[in-house]
């Protein structure tokens, strides 16, 4: 046999440990699911049939040419937003045999996108019809009187060994990776902060904030 299905099925048994509950594994012939792991998709269930996306695969004749189809979008019967891949296992003469798929529901890692975006930026102080008044007050509230000198010199110091060279000698893009950095850290949220790094990295502060508002845009 071209495909060896006890080798498919221990590589998919490989992958579902690896990557874990958030992770559905599937594996099928042309007709049916023959394993399943990690269930996201209620309706994957061994020994019924393949989903549309697996039966639109097998039946179009350019997407069957292809070794694989990743990162692909769908919707589960519960309307949960997912996130596939899907390779092809083909016989000698190219025609698919068996399909091993990676489904990820996205609506759990947006939810846990936003337990972090709370955990590091902090929760909103104001509520959503607090007049502007009031949530311009709330937002000159001070950050805690961190050293900034402390985090920058602790950033600056990680950077020269990591690019075993002083600042003054760095590249324009390993100077903006020290930014990213502190960005990262929140440094900039510290008063003065902005004016401490353009002069340890010698940058105009004007150059530091048209770093500092691309890496918000993105």
């Amino acid at each position: 046999m071209y495909n060896n299905i006890e080798t498919i099925l221990t590589l998919a048994g490989m992958l579902s440990k690896t990557l874990g509950k958030f992770m559905q594994i599937t594996v099928s012939d042309t007709q049916k699911y023959i394993f399943v792991e990690n269930v996201i998709e209620t309706e994957a269930i061994v020994g019924k049939a393949i989903n549309d996306n697996e039966r639109y695969f097998l039946e179009d004749d350019d997407i069957r040419k292809l070794p694989y189809v990743a990162n692909y979008k769908s919707l589960s019967h519960s309307m949960n937003k997912l996130r596939s891949s899907t390779f092809f296992f083909k016989d000698k003469k190219g025609n698919i045999e068996y399909l091993l798929s990676i489904t990820a529901n996205v609506d759990e890692f947006l939810y846990v996108r936003d337990i972090l975006d709370v955990f590091t930026n902090g929760s909103p102080a104001r509520l959503p019809n607090t007049p502007k008044k009031t949530a311009a007050a709330i937002d000159k509230i001070p950050k805690l009187n961190l050293s900034i000198h402390d985090i920058i010199d602790s950033v600056l110091s990680e950077g020269q060994k990591r690019y075993d060279t002083t600042v003054k000698r760095m590249t324009k893009s390993e100077k903006q990776s020290l930014i990213r950095e502190l960005h990262s850290r929140g440094a900039f949220l510290i008063k003065g902060a902005v004016t401490e790094v353009a002069s340890k990295l010698n940058y105009s502060e004007a150059t530091i904030y048209r770093y500092l508002q691309k890496l918000e845009e993105n």
